[in-house]
């Protein structure tokens, strides 16, 4: 029986080792069955999308919590450590209580090993989210998919309204090969009698995600038609824009976070309150949008250098990243450290960030799913690349070669980016 963070920390790694991913609600059910069927007794959001669902989650919750409503959140992966990803308002589970949970939970997952049908590390966590939340006394939870939707561990709830924030070219080797079979699988988190919020405005993704809320009978509200962002400024310290539905209609809309993307994170966030929920007011959208962060997505650490983190960790992420720099950074030019996980689409990934780089530093990270430095480096085509596989010497050369208008991004892998945030905070304190 495990008895500290530590320890438990270990079993997951080992988990995560031996079995990986492993698609299917079964085992969930099983699980949550020898718990009582805690998430049973909860009221849900659950958003899905290939980008954008932890930033358009701290919105809503931001808005929430300026409400006055008790909400509680299930994200992943986590930056710096496991507790982040069950929240209560802004508190973490703490680690007495993430193993008081870990400890209920363990003689069922001890069982279901001997018996051949073990449930993977993700399943556990999402388990242990409803097992803590059932006892927290919440108004509702906002409840973040892992991968996909339609066999995602986290769909085995009934929420009362549906998010699906974008869809791009992901794991495609479990997710499909088009973005309309991608959007499928998005798309199995709708639900019967659950309003859709959509961020999806492609062709034919958009219509299946709209052909599924019209079989199953839900209404549906899809950015750019149903609701929409307009009079959008932009500077190097912040943004705003207005937002329309129907008959609510919001001027200058200020937030912290930066890009195009996440006004459109935060535009369905405000339409998600406004057609899931009555009585959420004006003051307190402006609030929580105005209040809303989220580490590691476009962030700044330092401005001597200018030095921006974000966790772009796929090719959509990438131009998005790349987007972002050009408003908001207009006339600077860009030196990158990249890493990433090997199952990701890494060659893709580099090729978009050798458009408008000045420098493209490669390097690895210890993680058994890291891509090893070499095999990023001779994908990179890039004129003026360069290797280290010591990812910290990579930042410190990376921060030392970046003077005036120039800015070091760093970026891959969202894993990568929680040891590089810790890293330069500790450098910088």
């Amino acid at each position: 029986m495990v008895t500290t963070m530590k320890e438990i920390n270990q079993f997951f790694e080992r988990r995560q080792i031996r079995l990986g991913m492993n698609f299917g609600l079964s085992r969930m059910e099983t699980l949550l069955t020898e718990l009582g069927d805690p998430h049973k007794e909860l009221k849900y959001i659950h958003i899905a999308g290939s980008n954008g669902k932890g930033s358009t989650l701290q919105y809503i919750k931001e808005i929430l919590l300026a409400q006055g409503i008790r909400v509680a959140s299930f994200t992943s992966p986590y930056l710096i450590r496991m507790n982040e990803q069950l929240k209560v308002n802004e508190d973490e589970i703490s680690d007495q209580e993430f193993i008081d949970v870990f400890r209920k939970l363990w003689p069922i997952i001890h069982e279901m090993d001997s018996k051949g049908n073990g449930p993977t590390q993700f399943e556990i966590l999402t388990a242990m989210a409803f097992s803590y939340f059932s006892k927290k006394e919440v108004d509702l939870v906002l409840m973040e998919t892992g991968l996909g939707g339609r066999l995602d561990t986290t769909n085995v709830i009934q929420p009362f309204l549906s998010i699906i924030t974008s869809i791009s070219l992901e794991h495609t080797n479990i997710l499909g090969n088009t973005l309309g079979e991608i959007a499928f699988e998005k798309a199995g988190i709708i639900k019967s009698g659950a309003p859709v919020i959509s961020g999806v405005t492609a062709g034919e993704p958009a219509k299946v995600i709209e052909e599924k809320a019209s079989a199953i009978g839900v209404p549906y509200y899809q950015l750019g038609k149903e609701f929409r962002v307009s009079n959008m400024k932009r500077s190097e310290r912040g943004q705003s824009f207005s937002f329309s539905l129907a008959d609510r209609s919001i001027e200058n809309v200020e937030m912290q976070m930066l890009g195009r993307h996440q006004m459109e994170n935060a535009a369905l966030a405000i339409a998600a309150v406004t057609v899931g929920m009555e009585n959420i007011d004006e003051k307190s959208i402006l609030e929580g949008i105005g209040a809303a962060k989220w580490d590691g997505r476009f962030e700044k650490i330092s401005d001597e250098p200018l030095v921006i983190i974000d966790g772009a960790h796929n090719p959509a992420g990438i131009d998005v990243l790349k987007e972002t720099l050009k408003v908001h950074y207009p006339g600077y030019k860009y030196r990158f450290v990249f890493s990433s996980f090997k199952d990701k689409n890494y060659s893709e990934m580099l090729h978009g960030l050798e458009t408008g780089a000045m420098e493209i530093i490669i390097t690895e990270f210890d993680h058994e799913r890291a891509a090893d430095a070499k095999t990023l480096y001779e994908k990179c085509s890039h004129p003026n690349k360069s290797i280290n596989k010591d990812w910290q010497a990579a930042i410190t050369e990376g921060r030392r070669k970046t003077g005036d208008k120039e800015i070091l991004v760093i970026t891959g892998s969202l894993h990568f980016l929680s040891l590089v945030r810790e890293f330069l905070i500790r450098e910088d304190a």
